[in-house]
């Protein structure tokens, strides 16, 4: 007998709730990056691919996922990040046709993007900010304001360095980051961290990765969650070791001093964490294991079907 299961994936979205706070995860898709021993100009790439064996993930080419974080803070909806988009000049023509899927897996989640009120980016990278406007420059989320650290602002949304760049991608990060972060010109909050922007939500300044890089403490009650966005790219590399230096890093040397003082935050506050590019759907905590960490992903609610009569 022949079996005819269906393959569809399962949904690009979850639910779980944070305190009292209600959270929605959206996927973007996956970016597929090179080979991590790439990655890394301060650390033996044996050393890379042999703690990649170890976790049984392949050496060749490292997955990231795309997390978008949807949180309802009172009479306030926060997305953090926006995914790289579906501008077919920017940001498919980077990430390929598998990545920009925010809006349509918000839809199938019941969110529309003019729910969204605050749109709460870690920086201005493309696979954070470039989904922000349509391919004609229009608004994507209308009735939005843009919270983004004012360093990462400035630097991104400066044309005149351009020409400075020496590759084209490095050429786009500027263009795409100008043209999605302009379009919400009067509804901007540039943050220099510490700023309240829902209730129980504050920005944290972390430079290093991006020159205003920022991540944002959701608190309900007892219960605190920290949303990193690049502060740690792997759930696996650069929590093991926060030491080493990650080639997209503005400044390594302030990265990684920003990553050593967000974990030793999270770990001895028992904070939760939400990974940006961690497993779907990025949730989880740390432990201290010698030098480094290990992620411990959450098991989080799920529905389930009424008893068959």
């Amino acid at each position: 007998m022949t079996a005819h299961l269906r393959a569809d994936l399962p949904p690009g979205f979850t639910r779980f709730t944070h305190g009292e706070l209600l959270c929605t995860v959206v996927s973007d898709g996956v970016i597929q990056l090179g080979a991590a021993r790439d990655s890394f100009p301060n650390a033996a790439p044996s050393q890379v691919d042999e703690l990649l064996r170890r976790h049984y993930l392949p050496t060749d080419a490292v997955y990231l996922n795309q997390n978008i974080l949807v949180v309802e803070a009172g009479d306030t909806v926060v997305m953090f990040d926006s995914g790289v988009g579906a501008d077919p000049e920017l940001g498919r023509k980077t990430f390929g046709d598998q990545t920009g899927k925010t809006i349509p897996n918000l839809r199938l989640a019941g969110i529309e993007p003019e729910d969204i009120d605050v749109v709460a980016l870690t920086h201005a990278h493309p696979d954070h900010a470039w989904g922000l406007a349509a391919a004609d420059g229009s608004r994507l989320y209308p009735n939005a304001k843009i919270a983004v650290g004012r360093a990462d602002y400035d630097w991104w949304t400066d044309l005149s360095r351009v020409a400075e760049q020496p590759t084209e991608h490095q050429r786009d990060q500027i263009v795409g980051a100008q043209k999605n972060l302009t379009a919400y010109e009067g509804d901007l909050i540039l943050l220099n961290g510490g700023e309240a922007i829902a209730p129980g939500i504050r920005a944290i300044a972390t430079p290093g990765h991006s020159p205003g890089h920022m991540v944002f403490e959701i608190s309900s009650g007892d219960d605190t969650m920290v949303c990193w966005g690049d502060l740690c790219h792997h759930h696996v590399l650069l929590l093991e070791h926060p030491e080493w230096n990650f080639v997209f890093d503005h400044d390594g040397a302030r990265a990684t001093d920003q990553r050593i003082r967000m974990y030793d935050f999270v770990d001895s506050q028992r904070h939760a964490v939400f990974g940006y590019h961690f497993p779907f759907p990025g949730h989880g905590h740390l432990r201290r294991d010698l030098s480094g960490f290990t992620w411990i992903p959450s098991d989080l609610p799920r529905s389930l079907p009424d008893d068959a009569p």
